[in-house]
């Protein structure tokens, strides 16, 4: 795998721009020679995250303010891969609903480490352990 590699996105947040988003970072992933099972697996992660950040981080915001969603994904020395996906919005706690609130289960069940920090907007933060398509043969 490549060192020092970094993908940043910045995008309206809205859903046409999801899909965008992710084959972007499965393509970083292929160019760092991450294997196929774990790109899979993070741009499941990330697309949750988009997917609430469309859903929920602007709802209660009024205006036309700038609705954006970032994603930038990194990896690191000893095969750590970094991934954050942040916006501007507000963060919404809700009660569990029957059929919903999956996203951030996917997440946690994917990542290796995840966080969230909404002290400006919200960023979800996940950690995962990189494996070198490279180093599979």
């Amino acid at each position: 795998m490549k060192r020092a590699s970094e993908l940043r996105l910045r995008r309206p947040a809205q859903s046409q721009y999801i899909a965008p988003i992710r084959h972007a970072l499965a393509a970083f992933l292929e160019a760092l020679q991450v294997d196929r099972e774990l790109r899979d697996d993070v741009t499941t992660a990330a697309g949750e995250a988009l997917a609430n950040v469309v859903e929920h981080a602007y709802a209660r915001s009024s205006g036309r303010a700038a609705r954006s969603v970032q994603l930038i994904a990194r990896c690191k020395d000893g095969g750590k891969l970094l991934v954050d996906v942040s916006d501007q919005g507000s963060f919404i706690r809700r009660k569990p609903l029957p059929g919903r609130g999956f996203g951030l289960r996917i997440i946690r069940a994917i990542a290796r480490h995840i966080s969230i920090d909404t002290s400006r907007g919200t960023c979800v933060s996940m950690t995962f352990e990189a494996r070198s398509a490279a180093s599979k043969s």
